[in-house]
């Protein structure tokens, strides 16, 4: 049976929920990161090597399995290699690497992109990166090896936070003059990355644009439609990415984090019923637990159903794993003023703020958070400029209500909570 979502009243100081019900809370199992990197031989082969680090590129894309060549399998210096990255032994990794760099041959340039694997496996990105600017673009190397040197170095910048570099290294291999380039080397894995570094650095337009290219002409990979998913939700574009979900989630074996978080969004977008939502954020949060944006979404669902104990756990949670996600912070703010912590929730509002400036619900929540604290002259600047960035600011509208007095001023926190993203 669908339920309704419950409503928020209040004057002053306090808000109550009206029909709070209590949600079931799990704990997540910690859910170890890997990732693969390609490898080429001469011959111009794919093969990765696993990396069996907890920590290692967990936002990263990991590229696809693929089975060895017979002579790639009756390579015991670079199985040997493989295994000893898989357990962490970099004395034996090196040892192996030494003796196949020594006899190489025609194979060098494998040699070349396992000894940076070597560097990124300890997470020593400076030599990494080091020893890969001094392969790039040598002439006596493959195009195709060129595209992984370009990869590994997209994703050291990615890991360093450098989402700008990490863009800079993928463009050339991705896009030509502002058109999606369809015949780079490099699949899925790549355009993943691309994709990440795109929506993280806030180029949410160019990413929409790039992707609906690809999927206009019937080229979108899913798992790359997935991760895209997110983003086109946070544009509004509801349409799209309901599609590029569908698309994402086809991949049951290896659904992206942004996937089921983009799902989550669009089920509260569209008023689903409450335990869609609850099930769609226990899904992200317990398939993806390492993940910041996951715990949000779970905070938002419970949250809605009254369990405001379980969502500030959640949401504090949230901003631990990730205190540069805005919406995190957002939350937690309402999750605050609703326990009554109206201080603490400027506080997250604030830094909301900080990380954009530009999202009227982190103005509207400030307001509500100044208002409870009787600072009413601070509360109408923040109103102001909420409506200044969206007049239909739902959190704007109900502030506006309580600085006017009006003693039923009440919200719907569904549709409050929808309009955060």
């Amino acid at each position: 049976m669908t339920r309704k979502a419950p409503r928020m009243s209040g004057t002053g100081a306090r808000h109550r929920i009206v029909t709070p019900e209590r949600a079931c809370r799990t704990e997540a199992e910690s859910l170890k990161g890997a990732s693969a990197f390609l490898l080429n031989k001469s011959q111009e082969r794919w093969m990765t090597c696993l990396m069996n680090t907890s920590t290692l590129y967990p936002l990263a894309t990991a590229a696809p399995q693929v089975e060895a060549s017979p002579s790639q399998a009756t390579d015991a210096p670079a199985e040997a290699f493989a295994a000893a990255l898989r357990r962490s032994d970099w004395s034996e990794a090196e040892r192996q690497l030494r003796a196949g760099e020594s006899h190489a041959g025609e194979g060098a340039e494998t040699w070349i992109l396992r000894r940076s694997d070597w560097y990124l496996a300890q997470q020593r990105w400076d030599e990494a990166a080091t020893h890969l600017h001094g392969v790039l673009d040598h002439e006596a190397t493959t195009s195709l090896f060129q595209t992984v040197v370009r990869h590994k170095l997209a994703s050291i910048a990615f890991m360093r936070g450098d989402d700008a570099g990490c863009v800079a290294w993928l463009s050339p291999l991705l896009e030509v003059d502002g058109v999606a380039n369809t015949a780079a080397q490099g699949g899925r894995a790549l355009e993943i990355l691309w994709v990440r570094a795109l929506h993280r650095s806030r180029a949410t337009d160019r990413l929409h644009r790039w992707v609906a290219q690809l999927d206009a002409r019937g080229l979108l990979d899913p798992a790359v439609a997935g991760v895209a998913s997110l983003a086109s939700a946070e544009l509004g574009d509801l349409a799209s990415a309901k599609r590029w979900i569908a698309m994402g989630r086809s991949r049951e074996d290896a659904v992206s984090a942004e996937c089921l978080i983009a799902a989550t969004h669009v089920a509260m977008s569209s008023r689903a019923s409450l335990e869609e939502i609850g099930k769609l954020a226990e899904e992200a949060c317990t398939k993806w637990p390492a993940d910041g944006r996951t715990w949000t979404v779970r905070g938002l669902s419970r949250l809605l159903i009254g369990d405001i104990e379980g969502s500030s756990a959640d949401l504090e949670r949230a901003v631990e794993l990730a205190p540069g996600y805005a919406l995190a912070w957002r939350g937690w703010g309402w999750a605050q003023i609703l326990s009554g912590k109206a201080a603490l929730a400027e506080q997250s509002f604030l830094s909301a703020l900080k990380l954009d400036d530009r999202h009227s619900e982190s103005h509207g929540g400030l307001a509500v958070a100044l208002f409870v604290q009787q600072r009413t002259a601070e509360a109408r600047d923040c109103s102001a400029e909420c409506s200044r960035l969206n007049a239909a600011s739902p959190s704007g509208a109900y502030v506006e209500r309580l600085l006017s007095g009006d003693p039923q001023a009440g919200l719907n926190l569904s549709e409050i909570l929808a309009r955060l993203v």
